[in-house]
């Protein structure tokens, strides 16, 4: 989505590479064949070894001779890229990472090397929050020349308005709280439940959306109906229209772990006008102002989750000073435009100015 948000706002300023490396996951294909200026390509059918991969994207990058390329993906698959597009001449190179590295002592040794990987390869990591950052450079082997936080952007006045036209048609009397993530170990789908079954005596009539997919989809659906409240949880799954679903919403819950590097949707929400309750990790922490955008809990504690939730759909004008706060913390951080000018910094800092369209972006 990262990507695609960036394509969509480049389109008049250059001529984009859209490489996708692997073809299993391809529902955002038609947005981004709808881009001007912007050429997709799939990746080959079937498993593919590492070399096979390298030479695969070696070939791509030679074939189009981007000025600099932006890597989605953070691990092996990054160092692969980085190091074919090295081979094939590209001399501005980053990626993203979207997550903190683990605490567990062997998975964080495979992140170290390959920060270490990257910095030998001069791919400057550009990390999704300033807790990502940080948590990187704690790993003790260096980060790249100039890697830096570049929080995620959204297009704002879009997503906004969007949401506003869905408010209008909502149904009086529904009270809906929402969450939308993918459904895995990263998240917290699980307290969020709990918070439900606690709230009903409070707020008995009220739904809660569940919005995304992913490997925990069927345990989620057992919890909630061993805590009684499968009758008004809605699994929706992966939605296009995830703007119209929040303007439907009274209240966003996310719910989350430490393990979070950003959480996009908080954003979003943010944009959207929903007033927000998050678990109190550091991204959301960050995203969130301290407080200022949004109410902040202790992760995993159910019982805290409920009370916040509750607090903010029976106290209008709390919930009113959080969304004003919010809709001035999105705008003067987390704007599509301010993003791109991140990343374009990041990749052309040394460079001279950049007139559209003469540079090309692969990502």
């Amino acid at each position: 989505m990262t990507c695609l948000r960036l394509a969509e706002h480049w389109q008049s300023r250059f001529r984009q590479y859209v490489v996708a490396m692997k073809p299993d996951a391809r529902m955002l294909e038609p947005e981004f064949n709808r881009l001007a200026n912007c050429v997709l390509t799939v990746g080959p059918e079937g498993p593919q070894s590492n070399l096979a991969t390298w030479r695969w994207l070696r070939c791509v990058f030679k074939k189009n001779a981007p000025d600099a390329l932006i890597i989605h993906v953070f691990g092996v698959p990054h160092l692969i890229a980085a190091s074919a597009a090295r081979s094939a001449g590209i001399k501005s190179l980053a990626v993203k990472a979207g997550n903190p590295p683990p605490l567990e002592i062997r998975p964080r040794r495979r992140w170290a090397a390959v920060t270490l990987g990257s910095k030998l390869l001069r791919c400057r990591i550009a990390s999704c929050s300033t807790a990502v950052n940080e948590e990187l450079r704690k790993l003790g082997v260096g980060m790249p020349k100039h890697s830096r936080a570049i929080p995620n952007g959204i297009d704002i006045a879009s997503l906004s308005a969007r949401a506003a036209r869905s408010r209008e048609k909502k149904e009086k009397g529904r009270t809906v709280i929402g969450m939308v993530a993918r459904l895995d170990a990263i998240k917290d789908h699980g307290t969020l439940l709990q918070a439900l079954s606690l709230m009903r005596p409070h707020v008995p009539d009220c739904e809660l959306w569940i919005v995304g997919d992913g490997e925990r989809a069927m345990a989620l659906e057992d919890q909630a109906r061993s805590l009684g409240v499968a009758d008004r949880i809605k699994f929706l799954g992966n939605r296009s229209d995830v703007p119209e679903l929040l303007g439907q919403m009274d209240v966003y819950a996310f719910s989350t772990t430490r393990a979070e590097g950003f959480g996009i949707a908080l954003i979003e929400a943010m944009a959207a006008g929903v007033a927000i309750v998050a678990s109190d990790v550091p991204a959301c922490r960050e995203v969130l102002g301290n407080g200022e955008a949004g109410l902040i809990v202790p992760p995993g504690d159910a019982t805290k989750l409920a009370e916040a939730i509750v607090e903010l759909l029976q106290n209008q004008e709390l919930r009113a000073n959080i969304c004003a706060a919010a809709a001035r913390r999105v705008q003067r951080e987390y704007s599509i435009e301010k993003c791109a000018a991140r990343w374009e910094a990041l990749l052309f800092q040394n460079a001279p100015p950049i007139g559209p369209p003469a540079h090309q972006c692969a990502s």
